[in-house]
């Protein structure tokens, strides 16, 4: 009985463990699963149960509820009809506003609530009141100085976005973001933003650092409202708009024609920050050139590619692209925005290698790098660069190549598929960059190759240039990788596995990259035949014409005669049945268990390779890589 009520209290708490309750963020800071959004709206919804008068409870109650109305859309919830789900939560957000202010009216969290859940004017008195009850509250610093804004009045609007920077409301990488497209931009310019973001970050910036104050920062929702506009207008010394813009039967779409027209048409430089390129591309996207960050409209035609350079070379601070020292919430929203400079990137990158400054371009490299890795665009900046034929670039050989990977990989199971090769000093190597760049020192202690195994196990003076060049020079860029640790192994897979699952033209939604058990290692070596000895027909290594298929040593003291004295490229000699090559020789490939290795090596004898030996290891090792699987997690 002890044993079922012990196994049962587990079972409880594991349930519990799993479903804690966390604080719901805007999406604008940070998106969840639609299932964890579901989750929390359940497990707030009980403490409310267990007691009514909860702020926190009802605020994150609202929070999850608002998520998952503004996540209603067919990308998040596939084959349901999110329209109705859409009107669903719109009207549970209005019943938990409406319930939170008949039962704790007094408090922050139901006077911030409903202001969030209504219109900025309209309900402006809730904001106003939340923040006489709660005045350091920051949740409604960042409304208060949109609400100062639309009022235009410019003193609280400042001392508000001071309050958001002291805050942390938005992260360091979205105000370096900001400060940047600022500092592209010709005197007394006006910048079009879109969103939440790139609209408050721009404002925090001008504010907290005194900087490009003379730039007038317009959100693009905000202007169709009637008194800010034209308050804006006059202030800007347009002319009013005509009346009849509004008149007559004109649909919102024909009214946001007329009013950035209008904008564009005056004396100001006019730009669109690159956030927000998609809503003014399909009318105006051949009259606006990219500057860097943003884009400039104009009548004629603008040297565009003299101005991206001064603003890379002279303008931005770019050091946030590849060292970040600080966490928010938001990071992940970070790696959206920072997207927004490779347009501008790959530009002056094509530049760089036409003009032969290769200096500047590895440089530029560095930071095209760190943001396609990060943002999951490895793939389509390979794409690019494949296509720019006459690039010299070294990215090819550096970014994930998505397609190159999934090409290789050969299915065994339903959900299991194996590569083709051994993983190569060219993949691992990315890998360890990866490590470096991220700041995962210790991490790159441990998974960092250890060359002196070349001379520890075999002590000839002939091992000395392998020791030197092997995992350095070009020319072994496709050899095994050797002399690493089973860690090493273990933690490429878990970095591949993230890079993979992060790239948004990847073939299956979510994969595991993983060391290959004993099973799968021979059914995939045995080309389908668990049983198999080695790959080779009649289980003879030599074909008919005496020419060796596989890399092992032949004899004592003869290495050579099989055409490698060490290692072979990963492609070398031929497959076995299913297109896997070399899992008889070259390289002994680990699998799950520690300090086991299956297949042989270049140093083996043919008895030592065969499928149902095994060779050990307890270090780095010149004989010993690894092949990886790839388990399909969902399609």
């Amino acid at each position: 009985m002890k044993k079922i009520f012990f196994a049962f209290y587990l079972f409880v708490f594991g349930q519990l463990v799993a479903q804690q309750k966390e604080t719901v963020y805007s999406i604008t800071k940070e998106v969840q699963e639609i299932s964890w959004y579901e989750q929390q709206q359940q497990l707030w919804k009980a403490e409310i149960d267990k007691n009514k008068t909860n702020p926190e409870a009802w605020y994150n109650y609202f929070a999850a509820t608002r998520a998952l109305k503004n996540l209603s859309n067919s990308y998040y919830m596939p084959n349901v009809d999110v329209d109705k789900k859409r009107e669903e939560y719109k009207n549970k957000c209005d019943q938990i506003a409406e319930e939170a202010m008949k039962i704790i009216p007094n408090t922050f969290e139901a006077n911030h609530l409903n202001f969030w859940n209504g219109d900025l004017m309209k309900e402006s008195a809730f904001l106003l009141k939340a923040h006489q009850i709660s005045p350091n509250d920051a949740r409604a610093f960042d409304g208060l100085m949109l609400y100062y804004e639309v009022e235009r009045n410019r003193l609280e609007q400042e001392k508000f976005a001071q309050k958001c920077f002291n805050s942390n409301l938005i992260p360091a990488g979205i105000l370096n973001w900001a400060y940047n497209v600022l500092a592209e931009l010709e005197p007394n310019a006006i910048l079009f933003t879109v969103g939440d973001n790139d609209t408050y970050a721009t404002w925090i910036v001008q504010a907290s650092k005194q900087f490009r104050k003379d730039v007038t920062v317009i959100n693009t929702s905000l202007f169709l409202m009637d008194d800010y506009r034209n308050k804006l207008l006059k202030e800007l010394g347009y002319s009013e708009l005509p009346i009849k813009a509004f008149e007559g039967g004109l649909g919102l779409e024909e009214n946001k024609t007329a009013i950035f027209n209008h904008v564009f048409s005056g004396k100001n430089p006019v730009y669109v920050a690159a956030t927000g390129i998609e809503t003014f591309k399909e009318k105006w996207g051949d009259k606006l050139y990219l500057t860097g960050l943003a884009y400039k409209y104009g009548q004629e035609p603008i040297d565009n590619l003299s101005t991206i350079k001064r603003n890379v070379e002279k303008r931005y601070l770019l050091d946030h692209l590849t060292a970040v020292f600080s966490y928010n919430i938001s990071d992940k929203v970070v790696c959206g925005f920072n997207e927004t400079y490779l347009p501008a990137f790959l530009k002056l990158h094509k530049h760089y290698q036409e003009s032969e400054e290769f200096g500047k371009a590895n440089q530029l490299e560095k930071y095209i790098i760190s943001i396609s890795e990060n943002s999951g665009l490895q793939s389509e900046v390979q794409e690019l660069f494949e296509d720019d034929k006459a690039s010299n670039s070294t990215m090819l050989s550096t970014l994930l190549d998505v397609k190159t990977i999934e090409k290789n990989m050969l299915q065994i199971n339903e959900k299991v598929y194996v590569a083709k090769f051994e993983t190569s000093n060219q993949d691992y190597k990315k890998f360890l960059t990866n490590l470096q760049r991220s700041g995962k020192i210790e991490l790159y202690k441990s998974a960092i190759y250890d060359s002196s195994g070349w001379f520890n196990k075999f002590k000839y003076s002939f091992n000395d240039p392998m020791v030197e060049n092997y995992h350095h020079h070009p020319a072994y860029a496709n050899y095994p990788i050797v002399n690493i640790s089973y860690e090493g192994a273990k933690a490429y897979c878990d970095w591949l596995t993230q890079q993979y699952n992060s790239q948004r033209k990847r073939k299956y939604t979510q994969v595991i990259f993983r060391l290959p058990s004993e099973q799968e290692w021979k059914l995939a070596a045995g080309s389908g035949n668990a049983n198999a000895k080695t790959p080779f027909p009649n289980d003879n290594i030599l074909n008919s014409n005496k020419c060796y298929l596989g890399n092992i040593k032949v004899a004592e003291g003869k290495y050579f005669d099989d055409g490698a004295f060490h290692t072979a490229s990963i492609g070398s000699y031929v497959s076995n049945k299913i297109g896997l090559y070399n899992t008889f020789g070259n390289a002994a490939e680990m699998i799950d268990k520690k300090g086991i290795a299956k297949g042989g090596s270049w140093y083996n004898t043919f008895d030592e390779c065969t499928f149902d030996k095994q060779q050990t290891y307890t270090s780095a090792d010149p004989g010993i890589g690894f092949r990886i699987v790839m388990e399909i997690v969902v399609k």
